[in-house]
This record gives structure tokens, C-alpha cells and sequence, in this order.
């Protein structure tokens, strides 16, 4: 008799780019059952939705996990999992109910009555955070809190002896879809144009989707997506001087649902890299980074973020502060055991 139980992780496209996975699949789901199978408290397969193999994935799996899917190729596979007493999980890490303007989600057709019929059919469902669970709590019911997290060992596995090795001249940004600002935008890549007019040694690395305003910030070097893991590891060795991360805030109460459901992945990530962090004053970050220890907190003005940049720029001492202090911080309050503890005891396996 087997011990270990058998998951079906089902990959999809992008919700904002088209002809790229998701990455919420895999910063929610097969990072986390990549944890637990070097473990041997399971044993997974990834697979996409309209892959031709997908059933004989699903045959062969005791349980299916899926993340914002909104496709008639997940409900059939739904429909049939249910129907062979398999149990489905269903993962939000979004708002997918509706998207701002920002976003290239706009694009898409609403689904809604789709989501809502791919869940009937879920024995579980999961969230990313307390704020998203609260919000889908009338439209969905009651849903289970699987918690955000890093394989830390995976990247770092020696530690943080080596966080402190001189810096590049390169900063980095990573932004899937478009530059999740509305009002505040032409300020920020005003900022951006002042700062590196004002240092042209430096140069930014972008990881992520081409948005419209790319062409006009020639300091740029476009990286396009790339697998999670590989892209976690092309930031730990790259040695940035620091990240910047915009998101809206105050000065866009449109999107402030929206962006209030979003999770501080950018914020795991670089810390994991060991790279300092700036992020707008938006509540997903505010919330977990104490600010001037584990990063910089930055109002969406032309004036705080072209300070910042350049504070953050001439204040090494403080950017080796924020790497150790950040790495301490995500390594005890987010390491992905957590999640997989959840997971686990979610479908009765110890």
C-alpha cells in the first residue's frame, strides 16, 4: 500500500499575459509541493489544463489543485475528479472577480458565473490572506487560510554568510502586467527618468510583462518571465543594489479593493535574494515591512520616490541593515513550511 498522497497541480496562462503560465501556480502551489516531496509527505505531478495527458494526470492523482482556473477545461476536470471521489482544491491569491484598469485582466471576458460553477464542484478552498478571505467570504463561504511563504534552504542554502558581498550597479524591478499604477504613474517613471539621467552608471534589470511605457526609459534591460524558481535564483546571484516596487495606494481608491487582496510576494522574494526593497505605501506592504528595517516605505509622489531612490542609492550601511533584517524576518515569518503544515492537515495527512 502506498503512503504518500498523489497531487494533480494544474497549471493555466496567465489571467494578464498571454502565452505564459501563471505565476501565482507557482509561487502558491508547486513551490510549496516541491517542499513537501523533498519531504516524502507527497508525491505531485504539474500539469496544463488543456494538456492532452491532463485525465491521465487526473487518473492517476487522489487530489486536484488549481489556482484562479476560469476555464471550461478545469470544470470538466472538476466535473470528473468529483465524479471518481477525488478531492479538488481551489487557491485565491487575487481579486479575480474583477480587475482595475491598470490591469490587462480588463481584457477578459468575465467569468464569474464560470469561477462560481468550478467551485461548486471544490471539497476545499483556499486563500492567500486575511483580507481576501474576508472579502470572498459572502460570495464563496467559509475558506480555509493557507499562508504565504518561502523554501528559504532552496535559494540560501548556506545561509546569509554571504548577503554582504559587494553590490552590482544594477537595480532590479519585476512587475507582472502592466505598471499597477493610475493616478500616480507618469510620476513614477518621472522619478525613474530623473534618477538614472542623474546616475547613468546604473542600469535596471525588468523581469515581467512589457507594458506600453517600456520604450521610453532606455535604462532599461527587459528580461521576460521566467520560471519562478529560475527567477528567484537570478536574484540571489545577481547582487542588485536594491528593488523597486510600485503599487497603488491612497491616491487610487478605484483599485484600493483590488490591490488590498494582492500579497507581499515581491517583498519574499527579494528578501530571500538578499535585496533591499523600496514599496510604495500601499496596505500589502505596509502591513508586513517595518519600515526603515526590513525596507522603505514611499509615498506614490514624485518627490518621496525620487528621494528615496537617491537616499537609498547613498546609504549602503542601510541597505546591509534591510538584507539581514528582512532575510531574519521572512525566514521566521514565512517560511513555506507553514503553508505546508496547512496543506497537510487540510486533507488529513500528518
Amino acid at each position: 500500500m502506498r503512503s504518500n498522497l498523489r497531487i494533480l497541480a494544474l497549471q493555466r496562462e496567465s489571467h494578464v499575459a498571454r502565452g505564459v503560465p501563471s505565476l501565482s501556480v507557482a509561487a502558491r502551489i508547486t513551490e510549496m509541493l516541491d517542499y513537501l516531496q523533498y519531504q516524502e509527505k507527497v508525491e505531485y505531478i504539474s500539469v496544463d489544463e488543456h494538456a492532452p495527458e491532463v485525465f491521465n494526470a487526473l487518473e492517476w492523482a487522489d487530489v486536484l489543485i488549481m489556482s484562479k482556473h476560469a476555464s471550461l477545461a478545469a470544470l470538466a476536470l472538476v466535473r470528473q475528479a468529483r465524479r471518481t471521489g477525488k478531492k479538488v482544491i481551489y487557491d485565491f491569491d487575487d481579486w479575480i472577480f474583477s480587475f482595475p484598469k491598470y490591469s490587462g485582466g480588463m481584457q477578459h471576458k468575465d467569468k464569474t458565473s464560470l469561477i462560481h460553477e468550478i467551485l461548486s464542484h471544490c471539497t476545499h478552498i483556499t486563500v492567500a490572506n486575511l483580507e481576501l478571505q474576508s472579502k470572498l467570504r459572502s460570495l464563496v463561504g467559509d475558506t480555509v487560510l493557507l499562508p504565504n511563504g518561502m523554501w528559504i534552504e532552496k535559494y540560501r542554502p548556506n545561509g546569509i554568510h554571504d548577503l554582504h558581498i559587494p553590490r552590482t550597479n544594477r537595480i532590479v524591478f519585476t512587475n507582472a502586467d502592466f505598471i499597477k499604477l493610475n493616478a500616480a504613474k507618469e510620476l513614477f517613471l518621472t522619478a525613474l527618468q530623473i534618477f538614472f539621467l542623474k546616475h547613468p552608471f546604473l542600469v535596471m534589470d525588468f523581469y515581467g510583462d512589457p507594458f506600453p511605457e517600456l520604450v521610453s526609459l532606455p535604462f532599461i534591460h527587459f528580461i521576460h518571465r521566467i520560471p519562478y524558481d529560475q527567477y528567484i535564483r537570478s536574484l540571489a546571484s545577481s547582487r542588485y543594489l536594491f528593488a523597486i516596487t510600485p503599487l497603488g495606494a491612497d491616491e487610487d481608491p478605484e483599485a484600493s479593493s483590488f490591490n488590498e487582496c494582492k500579497n507581499p510576494f515581491k517583498y519574499l522574494n527579494y528578501a530571500v535574494a538578499g535585496t533591499p526593497g523600496l514599496y510604495s505605501s500601499s496596505p500589502v506592504y505596509k502591513n508586513v515591512i517595518e519600515n526603515g528595517k526590513t525596507g522603505l516605505i514611499v509615498q506614490n509622489t514624485l518627490n518621496d520616490w525620487t528621494s528615496a531612490l537617491e537616499m537609498f542609492l547613498c546609504e549602503p550601511l542601510l541597505r546591509r541593515q534591510i538584507i539581514t533584517q528582512s532575510m531574519a524576518d521572512v525566514s521566521s515569518q514565512f517560511h513555506i513550511k507553514a503553508a505546508g503544515d496547512v496543506f497537510l492537515d487540510l486533507l488529513g495527512v500528518s
